[in-house]
């Protein structure tokens, strides 16, 4: 019951958010005036929202041309990741009722396997490349009770490349 009800909240988080996202557009569209605090904002927001994410690369490149890219990436990998934590989260609070659902479907085996085995490289991938697979992938690893530390840390380490070099190619504009 209490995994049903927090994969319920989770799901309300993110709709609650998607929603804020369109009706307060203007304020994200202007973050990049509350400086790196409005980029983790920003950021976290953009993949927080399953149904209405914005293009967040935008104030990350703008950015590295007023703050040094390291900086930039940090704070933004930071917030996206923090985002992205809750797919993973909807994922993970749902494992029990989805597994117990499909593990006698051979599909949902063979998927748990290569994600087990590769999940990895596919989690520091889709990071690293922008792509709107990405919630999808969070998803499957909360179901898949995949470590959260190790999740955060791999996401994060592909999102910090991915926001450092938007940054630099913003401090060169």
């Amino acid at each position: 019951m209490s995994n049903k009800i927090g994969a319920a909240s989770i799901f309300v988080l993110s709709f609650v958010l998607s929603i804020a996202f369109f009706v307060f557009r203007d304020f994200f569209k202007e973050s990049a005036s509350l400086g790196l605090i409005g980029l983790f904002i920003l950021n976290f927001v953009s993949n927080a929202s399953f149904f209405v994410s914005a293009p967040a690369f935008l104030p990350v490149v703008a950015a590295g041309n007023l703050y040094p890219p390291i900086l930039v990436a940090f704070v933004s990998s930071l917030g996206a990741t923090a985002g992205d934590s809750i797919g993973f989260a909807f994922g993970f609070a749902g494992h029990k009722l989805t597994k117990h659902k499909l593990e006698k479907k051979k599909w949902f085996r063979t998927l748990e396997k290569h994600f087990k085995k590769h999940g990895n490289w596919l989690l520091f991938i889709f990071a690293l490349i922008p792509n709107p697979l990405f919630d999808a992938i969070g998803l499957i690893a909360g179901i898949f009770a995949y470590p959260f530390f190790r999740f955060f840390l791999i996401v994060w380490l592909g999102r910090i490349i991915r926001y450092y070099l938007l940054a630099s190619f913003g401090s060169t504009l």
